[in-house]
């Protein structure tokens, strides 16, 4: 198999290239008008200087060097041939020779048009060496030798920037200790990008194998720590490369990049897959309109698997890699995608996106903003539609080094992200994690989750069905997603704080519903559901029905429950109900009979009103004759106060 680079790779040299591709194309067209009004003086010196011309322009570049050394040993003081030696030890890559000879020629032409150069080199130079004051000083002396408004005066602009921003950062750095994830974890060439599952449990990465080989590796969390990773599919690893990758936060939807293929639509593009059971489909090409003729890559899943947000440097956006999203529909087809546009994305490039599960904090990778040097990750928050201004996260999370692919676990309290290690030479990329700092910690909104199975009342038999979840202080359906077909199981993401109604329907059953409220006390929230076939006498109770107190007229909070049950209805048209109110025992028998009724009645009437037949409803009070807890808590008092349906 051919040695493959992965996305990644190619991205970061593709910086490196540009940059220095930038800098030749304005000294090419700086210097003709320079070099005839200051060749050598000597003839000895302006015949070395005329081969040595000649042999820069073919290419030649040790032979050029070797001559343009000769220029100077006649003429020390020859600026032009300075230039052209450090540009040819920086294509060379040697620093030290390249430092010289910039540095001669500043001091030699402090003002002059190609030193901007010199001086934009020097500063990126101090500026890998984390030597930012003097870093800074040289990008201020190389900014108004650059023609105004052009791309070099806004590179070197954001280099200004981006010291200043350094020089503090490294003041104040963030309480941060990293830990490996181990050499059980760590046990490939380099391996990077992890997500998780909302539950912590089940970590996903790409790998490179010593053969070159980018394969998407799965490990489970034990007690003392994680598995041996495994190949996560026969289905998706394949001969080829199988890149970045992000995972629902139930596990079970899986989208990942893949370069090059004879279905690609253009140079990466994005795969889905879903899992039932322990098994995983056959991935399939996205397709348009995620995928188009350009690089499509590094996606990141929201946690019900139904926004999607990824790098490409399509046409539209405001640079070259930008930040897209695109939402998935009812009818389950993928929208255009949308730029995120000038808040998030620059003229330069943004990858490596990642949605935290509570869909509303964002981290991404990007050159285009000031930082501490090449790629760095910002944080933005999404407030309603807009998109707040994004922050870096700042040192020692962003260092002079590139840094993409960072993971925040649901709960907020760790990160997980991959940074390079050192070893007998060689480079390699392991995964590591660290507790987020405080002031993180308050930027993101953390969530629990809801966790457990879906089955038959009766047979116990794992039912597939789906599953919608509101916020019932919006009353806005926040996720919708089904249980696996072949284990019943599910999992939904939720934010804490907030109160939450939960809707299980499948065809041939009464549909379910449940109320619970997520609070700091529990991680997690065990919802087991058992769902019971359509038969005579069979029972549910609306769990969330509102009334005020003492009061029969409904909350308009009841309007999601209520029109649940009309589509029920809608669906099983042959099917008819009983609407039945319950008190509580506080209050006078006859009072609460009366409350009951009027509160059933209330439900029946609102049925009607939406276009439900008169002839399939009937409604009745009984009080507080039937409680289903003891009368002797509030607890118990509020399961007693309900509406309840029944097959007749």
């Amino acid at each position: 198999m051919e040695n493959v680079v992965t996305d990644t790779q190619v991205h970061e040299y593709s910086i490196m290239h540009r940059f220095l591709l930038t800098f030749l194309i304005w000294s090419l067209i700086s210097l003709p008008k320079i070099y005839g009004q200051s060749s050598p003086t000597s003839k000895r010196a302006r015949d070395f200087y005329e081969k040595a011309a000649k042999a820069w322009q073919g290419r030649q570049l040790s032979e050029a060097a070797i001559l343009y050394n000769k220029v100077l040993e006649v003429e020390p003081s020859h600026a032009e041939s300075h230039l052209r030696l450090a540009q040819i030890y920086e294509l060379l890559r040697n620093p030290t020779l390249t430092k010289q000879h910039y540095a001669r020629l500043v001091a030699l032409q402090p003002t002059a048009a190609q030193s901007a150069t010199a001086y934009h080199w020097l500063g990126k130079h101090f500026f890998q060496l984390e030597q930012y004051d003097s870093a800074q000083v040289y990008f201020q002396k190389a900014l108004p030798l650059f023609p105004v408004k052009s791309s070099l005066s806004r590179l070197t602009e954001k280099s200004i920037a981006s010291a200043a921003f350094a020089q503090q950062a490294i003041k104040s750095p963030l309480p941060i200790k990293k830990q490996s994830l181990g050499d059980t974890v760590n046990s490939l060439n380099s391996q990077y990008f992890p997500v998780l599952t909302a539950d912590g449990e089940t970590l996903i990465f790409s790998g490179l194998t010593d053969s070159r080989d980018e394969n998407i590796y799965i490990t489970q969390r034990q007690k003392k720590g994680w598995d041996v990773p495994e190949e996560i599919s026969k289905s998706i690893n394949t001969v080829n490369n199988e890149g970045t990758c992000s995972v629902s936060a139930d596990g079970r939807t899986l989208v990942f990049t893949a370069c090059n293929r004879q279905d690609g639509y253009g140079s990466c593009d994005l795969y889905i897959t879903q899992k039932q059971g322990s098994d995983w489909s056959t991935p399939m090409n996205m397709g348009e309109p995620v995928n188009s003729r350009d690089w499509d890559s590094q996606p990141s899943l929201s946690a019900d698997g139904h926004t999607l947000y990824f790098a490409s440097d399509r046409r539209g956006g405001q640079g070259k890699k930008d930040i897209w999203v695109s939402v998935l529909d009812q009818k389950g087809k993928w929208s255009e995608p949308k730029s995120l546009g000038p808040t998030i994305n620059t003229p330069d490039d943004e990858n490596a996106p990642f949605i935290h599960a509570n869909g509303r904090t964002l981290f991404y990778a990007s050159n285009g903003l000031a930082g501490m040097g090449g790629m760095d990750i910002f944080i933005t928050q999404k407030m309603d539609t807009v998109w707040a201004e994004p922050k870096n996260l700042g040192f020692p999370i962003n260092t002079v080094s590139e840094q993409v692919g960072l993971f925040i676990a649901s709960d907020g309290k760790m990160a997980y992200y991959s940074d390079d290690y050192a070893e007998n030479g060689k480079s390699r990329s392991l995964l590591y994690q660290f507790e987020l700092p405080e002031s993180l910690k308050k930027s993101i909104l953390p969530t629990r989750y809801a966790k457990g199975k879906v089955f038959d009342k009766k047979t116990g038999a794992a039912l597939s069905s789906d599953i919608d979840l509101y916020d019932l202080k919006t009353q806005e359906k926040v996720a919708s997603f089904t249980s696996d077909s072949k284990t019943g199981s599910f999992l939904a993401v939720l934010n804490n704080g907030s109160e939450y109604a939960f809707y299980v329907s499948k065809s041939n059953y009464l549909f379910k519903s449940l109320s619970f409220t997520v609070s700091d006390s529990a991680s997690w929230v065990n919802l087991d559901i058992p769902l019971e076939a359509i038969e005579k006498d069979k029972t549910e109770i609306l769990n969330n029905i509102f009334f005020q107190t003492g009061s029969f007229d409904l909350d308009e909070k009841s309007k999601v429950e209520l029109d649940k049950l009309v589509d029920f209805l809608a669906k099983n048209p042959s099917i008819k109900i009983e609407i039945s109110g319950h008190t509580d025992d506080v209050g006078s028998d006859k009072e609460n009979l009366e409350l009951s009724r009027k509160r059933a009645l209330s439900v029946q009437e609102y049925l009607q009103k939406t276009g439900v037949p008169p002839a399939r409803l009937s409604s009745k009070g009984f009080g507080e004759s039937k409680p289903v807890a003891p009368n002797e808590s509030e607890s118990g008092r509020q399961k007693n106060r309900r509406i309840e349906w029944r097959i007749q």
